[in-house]
């Protein structure tokens, strides 16, 4: 199960950066490279790679341009940039209306036979 999944990770992280089409030029690669070790007996996979994509291919044949990942017309990327929140700060509401609060309270209207109890005592 974590084989596949890393395999199914990796392969989600190429197609972020690269087309999935150079992945199945992948035999033209093994095939040119296949020519290479029968023209040099000792050249290792990883000299082959260092002469076909290190270099600027300028000295190359015109069959190299079809090896994977070789020809950057074809790439296509997309940034993910993250951009900063801005604050966003609001302005104070002021109503038109003038807004008066009328209170109905009035002493007149608490009477309460026991008001007089709780009176501080008197000198």
């Amino acid at each position: 199960m974590k084989r596949f999944l890393a395999i199914g990770f990796l392969l989600l992280y190429a197609n972020s950066f690269t087309e999935m089409h150079e992945f199945l030029r992948l035999p033209v690669l093994y095939a040119h490279f296949e020519e290479h070790k029968q023209l040099v007996n000792d050249l290792t996979l990883w000299e082959f790679l260092t002469l076909h994509y290190q270099s600027d291919g300028a000295n190359h044949d015109p069959e190299d341009s079809r090896l994977p990942f070789k020809d950057p017309r074809h790439s296509f990327t997309v940034p993910a940039v993250a951009l900063p929140f801005q604050r966003i700060t609001l302005a104070d509401f002021v109503s038109p209306f003038v807004v008066i609060h009328y209170s109905t309270y009035s002493e007149a209207f608490v009477s309460s036979p026991l008001k007089d109890i709780f009176q501080p005592p008197r000198a």
